[in-house]
């Protein structure tokens, strides 16, 4: 019985290889190369030194000739990457077989096991390989680094990057508020400083502060095989960043990054120094909405302390958060208590903050605050507060927004305290004061109506006499017959024509020839026709 468990021993041993710690490691632009027992494994993005050198591999023979290999005890960069408080979230359990990428002489292999461990690590199994040439194993990240942008003000390189330092000697403002906070590629990033200058990320101890995570440095002190210099590196760092507006508005050129890491924060850290540049004004501005008062809105570098004249030059060329046209003529003014500028429909006050002094008069100078130790820099910090004129208001980030329709004065663009003539203030609101007017129209109408009335004469004798009986007066309601206005006729071979009063017109006169009977009389037909015109007043109408 004895001997059947000493065999059955013996043959586990046979079969199941450890690989012992005594590996050697070649930095290459591929990652980190682990030799040992004629298994060479690159790792990339899992470390350096011990973080690779000391991990469990082991070997597992499996009967048709192939073996599986575990390894054991990698770091998880995805625990933690960001904090839960910017919505990130990563599931040991299901996740982490995402983001690990097994290639063997550039093919991708899928027959692979991941198991979480304790404290943020992982192991893994790669099953039925022949062997471990060509093997590289590569962890990618889910999500972008979170980076607070900061500045060294003694604005040397540290000899020994790779530590925390006290917040107090970076700004702005020594109170862990950042210039910007930027999000940095982790993939693209550490492939490019690992290609470029053989740079690999540090993986140092974890850290429980804004969640689970791991302690990181990337910095030309972590391994640096290339001998990067530091704007070297930060040129190439700096690509992997989504974007570099703000940083390049307040710094531009001058500003180089010289680490990248993650600490005991919510957020990692990009620090940095100025390069070309020894003497450094941040401006402040009273908080206003979200912008925190403590948060830097520009700043001025120069290779020298600024007179009066040249910091109000600088001044409108780098603060163009506040100046709402740089080309519009500025009034200056300076006295102990500041220095003023003048606008049109705005002022801007600017005081001492907390380290450097405003010049006092026009002969004066700025006064920094200089690191002597360092022996290459100064610092002035100074406040800036926006005055707007009637009609407009302090608006999002203290700049002045025009007041509502007809509001001489408000207090932001919704409720207005005064309002301009001809508006009245209604709940916060100038309303336009409307007045109604009504008209009335009499019309009256007169209508005139033109009568025509037809008069016949019947048949005449020879010396007959026609008579009319037919008389008009305009003036009258009715119209009567008036015989004295006949006149006598006379019959002849010619149409006879038939005289009237003013008011009468005839219109055509028909006479009948004479016929050749004799002895008979003459007939003479004749037909009058006469158009009265008739002025009906008041709409009346009058009935002859």
């Amino acid at each position: 019985m004895f001997k059947n468990i000493l065999k059955l021993l013996t043959l586990v041993a046979a079969c199941s290889t450890v690989v012992n710690a005594a590996a050697t490691l070649d930095y290459t632009k591929e990652g980190v190369l682990r030799k040992e027992d004629k298994c060479d494994i690159n790792f990339v993005n899992f470390g350096i030194e011990a973080d690779i050198s000391g991990l469990k591999v082991k070997k597992e023979n499996n009967s048709d000739g192939s073996f599986n290999l575990s390894i054991a005890e990698l770091k998880n960069g995805n625990v933690g990457l960001r904090s839960n408080e910017s919505g990130y979230t990563f599931d040991e359990n299901k996740e982490t077989k995402d983001y690990v990428k097994i290639t063997q002489s550039g093919n991708d292999l899928k027959d692979f096991e991941v198991k979480p461990a304790s404290k943020g690590k992982f192991s893994l199994v790669i099953k039925n390989l022949k062997s471990c040439d060509g093997l590289s194993i590569k962890q990618t990240f889910k999500d972008d680094a979170l980076m607070n942008t900061y500045l060294y003000y003694s604005n040397v390189t540290p000899e020994d990057i790779n530590h925390p330092f006290n917040i107090v000697e970076f700004g702005p403002s020594s109170n862990d508020v950042p210039y910007d906070t930027l999000s940095w590629n982790m993939n693209t990033g550490l492939d490019a400083v690992r290609e470029k200058c053989r740079i690999f990320i540090d993986f140092r101890e974890t850290n429980n502060v804004g969640g689970f995570h791991w302690v990181w440095y990337v910095s030309t002190d972590t391994i640096n095989a290339d001998k990067c210099d530091n704007p070297t590196f930060y040129n190439i760092a700096k690509k992997s960043y989504a974007s570099m507006e703000v940083m390049d508005e307040l710094f531009g050129d001058h500003y180089n990054g010289y680490v990248i890491k993650r600490e005991g924060k919510e957020n990692g850290h990009m620090d940095g120094i100025l390069v070309d540049q020894k003497y450094l004004i941040e401006i402040y501005q009273n908080g206003c909405d979200e912008q925190s008062k403590d948060q830097v809105i520009c700043t001025i570098s120069s290779n020298k302390k600024l007179t009066y004249k040249e910091f109000t030059e600088e001044f409108v060329k780098n603060c163009s958060s506040v100046i709402e046209n740089p080309e519009e003529e500025v009034k200056w003014s300076v006295d102990e208590n500041g220095v003023t500028a003048k606008f049109d429909t705005y002022s801007l006050n600017i005081t001492n903050y907390n380290r450097g002094a405003l010049p006092k008069n026009e002969n004066e100078s700025v006064s920094y605050k200089e690191f002597k130790a360092a022996n290459s820099s100064g610092i002035a910090r100074f406040n800036v507060c926006t005055k707007c004129g009637d009609g407009s208001y302090i608006g999002e980030k203290c700049k002045c927004e025009p007041c509502p329709e007809n509001c001489t004065k408000c207090t932001d663009g919704k409720t207005c305290t005064e309002c301009a003539t001809g508006s009245e203030l209604v709940d916060g609101k100038c309303k336009i004061i409307t007045t109604t007017t009504t008209t009335t129209t009499t019309t009256t109408t007169t209508t005139t109506t033109a009568v025509e009335e037809t008069e016949t004469v019947g048949v005449l004798t020879e010396k007959e006499e026609p008579t009319e009986s037919v008389d008009v007066n305009d003036e009258e309601e009715t119209s009567d017959i008036n015989d004295s206005d006949d006149e006598e006729e006379e019959v002849t071979d010619t149409p006879t024509e038939v005289k009237e009063e003013e008011t009468d017109e005839v219109e055509e006169a028909t006479e009948a020839e004479e016929q050749e009977e004799e002895k008979e009389p003459v007939q003479i037909t004749k037909v009058v026709t006469i158009k009265r015109p008739k002025t009906i007043k008041k709409c009346l109408i009058k009935k002859n």
